[in-house]
């Protein structure tokens, strides 16, 4: 099993039996993206690598299951603000429980020391591929 595939089983396990299990895994990806702020509808393509439709789409369907509200920006006349709901920040906490307790599994095997060494690498990684 790959390292994604174990991650989506573990998000998918903590959202079976609640509110949030309808929810698609692709579209946590752009909640998670949030990471809590309001965001420019025209940024999350962007910063996702998604397509402009893609991204609309992701974000009508979190939306309509109440994760995320979408006004107008009042420094735009044509883009929108994403922001959470209090429902969206109910799967935030559940989320970040679960990070936690992979992040502890991971330092169980490899050490704290690694753990945080491994963050900093994938963190690089990361960064050096939105470039």
């Amino acid at each position: 099993m790959s390292l994604i595939s174990h991650w989506n089983t573990r998000m998918d396990a903590a959202r079976a039996g609640t509110e949030f299990v309808d929810i698609r895994p692709a579209d946590m990806r752009v909640f998670g993206n949030l990471r809590g702020r309001s965001v420019r509808l025209s940024a999350i393509h962007k910063e996702m690598s998604f397509s402009r439709q893609a991204a609309q789409q992701a974000v009508d369907r979190l939306v309509k299951h109440g994760m995320l509200e979408v006004t107008l920006d009042p420094n735009s006349k044509r883009d929108k603000l994403v922001s959470i709901t209090e429902k969206g920040h109910r799967w935030r906490s559940i989320a970040a429980d679960q990070i936690r307790q992979i992040e502890t599994e991971i330092a169980d095997v490899i050490g704290d020391d690694a753990k945080e060494e491994l963050r900093s690498a994938l963190t690089s990684l990361l960064q050096a591929t939105q470039k």
